[in-house]
């Protein structure tokens, strides 16, 4: 073996020191962290760098919200979130996650709508998720709004959903509401109100769409849970008419509804002009019946980024069972030959970051035994809205029971027609 130079050694030794520094730093902050909160926040506060620290997400998301709102140049924001953290730490659950951390960021930064003083207030519920609810009432709420705006809190984004809840907290009508990406009549600005919590807010709006034209609850919920429950901008007159459709055309097969939407989504996508004037319903599950069991995803491959949502493993002696996210094109056709369905159609949005699909798949001893099932996740809502088998069946039971550990593991939101 050669000598190392005396540049080499040099190097070594600073490398060395730097990993002990580090050690000695996180040694230092652990022992820190085992002391009052506060000082974690005021040292954030004051600019120190914990970045050695971050695997702690509630002092990666204190960090985070410092820095945004410094970004944002509100005069006093800063020492008013530091503040507010410091008391709310002491007094409550809500900076024990990041996710509670964002509501009370979000609650800040709506600091010129408070009814009250955030000081003052003292939490009843033991739990983080009632606390948050309980203080968004208590800042902004005068009269009673409905379950699902709450969630508007908890979004990483300041989104026309948080001034929804504070117009309607103080007694504003749905009617005046701005930025409802869809028109609304009497009848849906009624129903709006009396939308399950259950509902994503995006859910709640198309539930009450297809409510207000007379829908039975069950298309409601299946049109709320789809595709465009999560996705309600643009083209609405041509997807108005296709919802429509489905009320008046009284019974069929929901469980159509998916296959549908997907079929539709690609034909408007690959021709612009394309309408649902003249159509009927049997046509159109007829024409989607054919275009999944012929679509073969016969197209120049594409690749695109992971969505960020990690994968799953589980080990049971010699078998194992991997659910693994497919990045490209030719995966996803090549999925669609294995499993006799029409998942290679999903490349465009995919591509756009809109869908995420994962494949569930069993080894034994390295060995690839079956594909159990392919996923589709909507990444915006961080929900498993579809799961299919082979040749489109119902997942079976212990593919749903890998399905849900991972949903857990990754807190994804399960759709209930899966």
């Amino acid at each position: 073996m050669s000598k190392k130079s005396k540049s080499e050694r040099q190097k070594g030794l600073l490398l060395t020191l730097e990993r002990e520094e580090m050690i000695q730093q996180a040694l230092r902050f652990s022992r820190k962290r085992f002391k009052r909160f506060e000082e974690i926040i005021t040292q954030l506060y004051a600019g120190d760098d914990l970045s050695f620290s971050f695997t702690d997400r509630r002092i990666w998301k204190i960090n985070e919200c410092f820095e945004d709102i410094l970004s944002r140049k509100k005069p006093g924001g800063k020492r008013l979130l530091r503040d507010v953290l410091i008391h709310l730490a002491d007094r409550s659950e809500l900076v024990t996650g990041e996710e509670y951390i964002q509501v009370v960021y979000n609650a800040v930064l709506f600091k010129a709508h408070w009814r009250n003083d955030l000081f003052n207030w003292k939490p009843h519920s033991k739990q983080a998720m009632g606390q948050a609810k309980e203080l968004i009432q208590y800042l902004f709420c005068t009269y009673q709004v409905p379950d699902f705006l709450f969630v508007c809190f908890y979004e990483t984004k300041s989104t026309p959903h948080i001034q929804w809840l504070i117009h309607i907290g103080g007694g504003g009508s749905v009617k005046a509401l701005k930025d409802i990406p869809i028109p609304f009549t009497q009848k849906m600005r009624h129903y709006f109100l009396q939308a399950p919590a259950k509902f994503s807010i995006v859910g709640a709006l198309r539930w009450a769409q297809v409510k207000g034209w007379k829908g039975e609850d069950r298309l409601a919920e299946r049109i709320a849970y789809s595709w465009l429950g999560t996705r309600p901008y643009g083209q609405e007159d041509f997807w108005e008419s296709f919802i429509q459709l489905l009320v008046n055309a009284a019974m069929f097969n929901h469980n159509k509804i998916t296959e549908l939407i997907d079929y539709i989504r690609e034909a408007k996508r690959e021709n612009e002009s394309y309408n649902l004037k003249g159509r009927t319903l049997q046509s159109l599950l007829r024409q989607s019946d054919t275009w999944h069991n012929r679509y073969a995803g016969n197209k120049p491959n594409k690749v695109w980024t992971l969505c960020g949502i990690e994968g799953y493993l589980a080990v049971r002696k010699l078998d194992m069972v991997v659910i693994e996210e497919l990045i490209e094109a030719r995966s996803l056709a090549k999925e669609g030959r294995a499993m006799k369905h029409c998942v290679a159609s999903y490349a465009y949005y995919c591509e756009k970051g809109r869908s995420a699909i994962f494949s569930m798949r069993k080894y034994s001893e390295g060995e690839l035994l079956e594909i159990m099932a392919t996923i589709e996740v909507s990444v915006a809502a961080q929900r498993i809205v579809q799961a299919r088998g082979k040749a489109n069946r119902i997942i079976s039971g212990e593919a749903r029971k890998y399905m849900q550990a991972w949903a857990l593991q990754e807190k994804l939101n399960l759709g209930p027609y899966l």
